[in-house]
Formats: structure tokens, C-alpha cells, sequence
């Protein structure tokens, strides 16, 4: 029985996000007209037959596959009405940040925003990961009718804009499947979740009634 309850409680924890931001973040995203997103950080599960350079090529490849959506997530709801800010497109965001170090850490979040001449960039960690096989899964599942998780996602994000190294604006967005769940799809839905939880979006609450109260002092 002891060697259930991690798997148990991980299956309460199915769906969650979570946001944090300035009290005046409203006032501050107002005067923002682009940003950038940067590469995630990215962790994925290693198979055992991954070798070093396998592995590290499947990383950067996810980490471009993740940058690419959350991009193309923004842009969607620009194209919806329901966020204001310019989103930098991706090679051009690429051409400048990784040169200049961002991968090994080398570069802070608000010298990107003056060398992309942005007023925020978005920065995020991403894990992928198999808390357990599926064989296992089905394992447990036919013992003991106990349904695990085998795929888990959870992506951090945070904006970071010319004001300062600390962050304006977290969000922390998780997601689990059980049998027969599928990676991109899990995915897709921590992403627009990311999105559409972005101060940016002023037709979402809490946003929606700061922006109400910011229009209403705006002359104070």
C-alpha cells in the first residue's frame, strides 16, 4: 500500500494554474506594445536509448516546438480581439538571444528587452515528463482499479519587463493524463492556458475588473 500514495496524490493534482502579478500590473502592461518570447527551458524524459547528443537534439528540438506555440497562441487571440500586445517573431527573437547567451544563462531577462527593444519578455521552464510507463499503468489499473499518471506537464512562466530584473507577472500552469493520454494534445491546453491568463488579455477577470478600475483613476 505505502508505494500508492505518491501516485494517488499526484492524481489529485490533475489540473491546476496558478497566477501571481504587481498589484498595479494593469497600469504597467498598458504601456506595453511588444514582447518576446523567449526559448523555454525545457526538460523532457530520457529513454534509455537516448545517447548524449540524441538527447540534448530532442530538447532544443521541443524547446523550438514549444516557442513556436506559444507564439502562434498569441497570435490567435491578437487575431481574436482578445489580447493587445505584438508578439516578436521567432527568428528574429532567436537571431539575437541565443547568440547573445540566454540558454547557459549568460544574459538577464531585462537585457534582452533593450537588446530586442521589447518592453517585456516573456521567460518559461517547461518539464515533460513520465511519472510512470504505461505497461505499469495497465498493471495497476487491472490490480487494483488504481489509475495512474503518465504523462505530466508543467510549464512556469513569468514576464519580465525594463523595469527590473523581477518578475511582473508568474504563472505556473500543470497538467496530467492517465492511460491513453497524449503529450501534444496536454500540451496544447497548458499553452492556451498560458496565454489566456496573461495580463494582456483584458477580457479574462481578474484583468478585466483592474482594467475597469485603471480606466476609472487613469486621471487621478
Amino acid at each position: 500500500m505505502k508505494y500508492w500514495i505518491p501516485f494517488l496524490f499526484i492524481l489529485v493534482l490533475s489540473s491546476c494554474v496558478n497566477v501571481d502579478y504587481l498589484p498595479h500590473i494593469i497600469k504597467i502592461t498598458q504601456k506595453h506594445h511588444a514582447i518576446a518570447v523567449l526559448p523555454p527551458r525545457t526538460t523532457i524524459e530520457r529513454k534509455i536509448w537516448m545517447s548524449d547528443d540524441r538527447f540534448n537534439e530532442l530538447t532544443l528540438q521541443k524547446q523550438r516546438q514549444l516557442q513556436e506555440q506559444l507564439i502562434r497562441s498569441f497570435a490567435r487571440r491578437m487575431n481574436e480581439g482578445k489580447c493587445f500586445v505584438e508578439v516578436l517573431d521567432i527568428n528574429y527573437t532567436n537571431d539575437i538571444v541565443l547568440p547573445a547567451g540566454y540558454n547557459e544563462g549568460r544574459i538577464s531577462p531585462k537585457e534582452l528587452c533593450k537588446l530586442l527593444k521589447v518592453d517585456a519578455v516573456l521567460e518559461s521552464n517547461v518539464q515533460i515528463l513520465e511519472p510512470v510507463s504505461e505497461a505499469t499503468a495497465i498493471f495497476f489499473q487491472q490490480a487494483t482499479g488504481t489509475t495512474l499518471i503518465t504523462n505530466a506537464i508543467t510549464l512556469r512562466a513569468s514576464l519580465v519587463d525594463t523595469l527590473g530584473n523581477a518578475p511582473i507577472w508568474n504563472l505556473t500552469a500543470m497538467k496530467n493524463g492517465s492511460l491513453g493520454s497524449l503529450k501534444q494534445v496536454m500540451m496544447n491546453k497548458v499553452i492556451r492556458r498560458t496565454t489566456r491568463n496573461t495580463p494582456y488579455n483584458i477580457k479574462k477577470n481578474p484583468y478585466r475588473k483592474l482594467y475597469g478600475s485603471y480606466l476609472e483613476n487613469r486621471g487621478d
